[in-house]
């Protein structure tokens, strides 16, 4: 019999199917993964959890060559909304491409669509050098569009001539996007790759073996156009390449942005093709994580190579880049590091070296791990795959190092041979020397109590996941930790606990949504009730939490927490009488906890950002808050005073400060204002939604500018600014920010 905590789905027999097949060894996992079902139809649902509208899903059962027509058809799928289809016969395991509407591909691979036929899409998890390394009858490639134009169609050529249909189907690539496509080994490997394009001639890449080199990328026009005749009589090619004609000395002007977590040392850029890098562009300068710095130069034509050095040695170069049309320069970045490489020396910088975390990651699974990323919270990309060619065994582990941010936090996922992925959010890799995975624990939540104590079993019933579950004796001041630890309870999935006996029957329940909503439930008789249904039920339309924003410029653009509109299918305005205005969100950082919407066609009064001297906030300054808490229950406008008691946020965070204005829930992303009405930071967070803490008072925390700065500057959105002037009364404050700051409604 087949026993163990787990995470399961309510069918019960499923479930324990389910739990016990995990626990089979290697060779009898497989066999029942190999048996061929009764043909039948399964129902699977798309969750799309990414940052962009689901454009294109295609859906092909493994070992496909083509993925085939796009499940979605003119329809769409709006970011936190779902998406259901069907798919027939004996077949579970599927391969998934799911296109958004900027560009970006998403790919899964052999997927079990029979026994978890709902798939939470995240808008990130791209093609890895693991997944084109596996072997197989079918092989795949990527093709990377970094023409300037969008590439419409997509043909494979044989060397007798055979052409293939076009691969990418209803879609295609855009500008920056990339494609994962697929062929068949034993048709060979070499292929001319035909492309054409929107508003340009078409282009060839000629005898590409898609067996050792599998990346094709189009660049600015340095591959030989495509031949006009038929494929069976193929004109001849010279060996001219077609490029732009240079232009004359002209001045160049964009910002590098460096979206990664580690500094960028030095800069190189050089007329495309030219055999020496040059001078430094940077000088004596860097470019810190996530920071941003403004280029000019003497430019002759258009195209260009550019290449970064990080702090680890690790390089970024791309070839022909059109500096012409390119205002923002986008380095992704690595987000940890194996060294330490060359770096500047300035007096300034000597002595904050970022520190290095150690982390071993433990296979308690009974398959190879192929591939490991480790990301910072804060960073959409998961980088590179720090295995290589490397594998962790069953019962092995190994050592990864990444480069410490402000905040610690991190986000771990592993993909076992097969496919199959496992992962670990907003892991703390300051205070975490081990993240096990596989094994018992892959589905298991721990919920810290003995073995043999009361089991309890608490099953979502409500609309959207559980981040946060704490259970504590009724007699005991604090939540202690979150049961649920770096994992998610999905709706229809159920968590069992042991409690220890001497705890008693009377316990205390707090639930955390994934959108930040909590609720609380006292005195629950766990005796009685040993079983109990859970979470937010809601109804579409319905409001399922408040919140606070207010206008940052002219032009409607609203400022708010990421909790705040996370999860929410609509955020909204709340007007008097019961109107709401719908807002359009811009863009969201879970680390920095930020968004940005706007209201569109309006015309707003902002708040102005402090600038100057002085940005951030002293030690002392007197604040103000102005906000919509507990709405229900207060109705309008809320003002509150303090000062600023810390300039760190909890556990050290830097990005965050402390006050000691009385906060409420619905506060969160208000402006914090100075003495004279200006915005220095953002409200987010009580003490008691970190520690747990239930009695502290007056312990709340703000985000500092520059993050918030560094936020709107990667969407492009630019705040009204003013330097601080002579103090005013509250009161003043208040009327002065009234029409600025505005409720926020979270509907279902």
């Amino acid at each position: 019999m087949c026993s163990m905590s787990l995470i399961v789905r309510l069918s019960a027999p499923l479930a324990l199917a389910t739990a016990c097949l995990f626990l089979l060894p290697a060779s009898d996992a497989e066999a029942q993964r190999r048996r061929p079902r009764a043909a039948e139809s399964t129902e699977v649902t798309i969750q799309n959890r990414g940052n962009a509208t689901l454009q294109y899903l295609f859906v092909t059962p493994v070992g496909e060559v083509s993925w085939g027509d796009d499940r979605l058809g003119s329809e769409t799928v709006a970011r936190n909304r779902s998406h259901s289809f069907t798919i027939e016969g004996e077949q579970c395991r599927h391969d998934i491409r799911a296109v958004y509407e900027n560009g970006r591909e998403e790919t899964r691979f052999g997927l079990d669509l029979c026994a978890r036929p709902e798939v939470t899409l995240n808008g990130r998890t791209q093609t890895s050098t693991a997944d084109l390394q596996r072997q197989g009858p079918v092989a795949l490639y990527v093709v990377r569009n970094r023409s300037g134009n969008s590439l419409q169609t997509l043909k494979l050529v044989s060397p007798n001539g055979d052409e293939s249909d076009d691969v990418l189907g209803s879609s295609i690539i855009e500008n920056g996007g990339s494609f994962t496509g697929r062929f068949q080994r034993s048709a060979g490997c070499t292929y001319d790759i035909v492309a054409t394009f929107d508003g340009a001639s078409d282009r060839t890449i000629s005898g590409r073996n898609l067996c050792t080199s599998r990346e094709v990328v189009f660049g600015t026009g340095d591959e030989a156009p495509a031949p006009q005749a038929g494929r069976g009589d193929r004109q001849e090619r010279g060996s001219d390449r077609e490029r732009p004609e240079a232009s004359g000395s002209q001045q160049l002007n964009f910002v590098i942005q460096n979206r990664g977590a580690i500094p960028i040392q030095y800069l190189y850029i050089r007329p495309r093709g030219a055999s020496g890098w040059g001078p430094d562009r940077l000088g004596n300068d860097t470019i810190a994580a996530r920071g941003s710095f403004q280029l000019s130069m003497q430019g002759r034509g258009c195209e260009y190579d550019v290449k970064v050095r990080f702090d680890n040695d690790r390089e970024d170069i791309r070839n022909g880049v059109n500096l012409c049309e390119t205002r923002e320069y986008v380095v992704s970045g690595p987000a940890f590091v194996t060294g330490r490489g060359e770096r500047k020396q300035r007096p300034t910088e000597r002595a904050g070296q970022p520190a290095i975390s150690q982390v071993a990651i433990i296979n308690e699974g009974d398959r190879p791990i192929e591939s490991l990323f480790i990301s910072s919270s804060k960073i959409s990309s998961w980088g590179e795959d720090m295995l290589g060619t490397n594998r962790i065994q069953p019962g092995g582990r190994f050592t990864a190092r990444v480069e410490r941010d402000d905040q610690c936090n991190y986000d771990l996922r592993i993909v076992y041979q097969g496919g199959r992925e496992e992962r670990r959010m907003r892991q703390n890799l300051c205070q975490r020397q081990e993240v096990a995975f596989g094994g018992p624990n892959a589905f298991r939540i721990d919920g810290g109590g003995p073995d043999n104590g009361r089991r309890v079993v608490f099953t979502n019933n409500g609309r959207g996941d559980i981040r946060e579950v704490y259970l504590t004796p009724v007699r005991d001041s604090h939540w202690g930790d979150d049961r649920l630890g770096s994992e998610l309870l999905p709706r229809r999935f159920r968590l069992e606990l042991r409690l220890p006996e001497e705890g008693g029957c009377k316990w205390d329940l707090k639930i955390v949504y994934e959108g930040g909503q909590t609720s609380e439930r006292r005195d629950q008789d766990l005796c009685a009730t040993p079983e109990m249904a859970i979470g937010r039920a809601g109804r579409p339309g319905q409001v399922a939490s408040t919140g606070t924003g207010f206008y940052i410029n002219e032009n409607g653009h609203i400022l708010t927490n990421h909790h705040v509109i996370d999860g929410c299918a609509t955020v909204a305005i709340a007007r008097p009488g019961g109107q709401r205005v719908p807002l359009r969100l811009i863009g969201a950082d879970e680390g920095a906890d930020l968004a940005v919407l706007v209201q569109e066609n309006a015309t707003s009064t902002p708040l102005r950002l402090r600038n100057g001297a002085g940005i951030n906030v002293r030690g002392g300054e007197r604040v103000v808050l102005v906000g919509y808490p507990a709405r229900s229950q207060l109705g309008g406008v809320n003002v509150t005073e303090g000062i600023v008691s810390g300039l760190r946020g909890a556990l050290g965070d830097q990005s965050r400060f402390q006050y000691t204005a009385p906060t409420q829930p619905g506060n969160s992303g208000g402006p914090v204002l100075d003495a004279s009405g200006l915005v220095v930071g953002v409200v987010v967070s009580q003490i008691d939604k970190i520690s747990g803490e239930r009695t502290a008072q007056n312990i709340n925390f703000g985000i500092k500018l520059d993050l918030v700065r560094t936020f709107l500057s990667a969407n492009n959105v630019t705040p009204a600014e003013a330097e601080a002037a002579s103090p005013l009364p509250t009161s003043d404050i208040l009327q002065n920010s009234d029409q600025s700051v505005v409720p926020l409604d979270c509907l279902e």
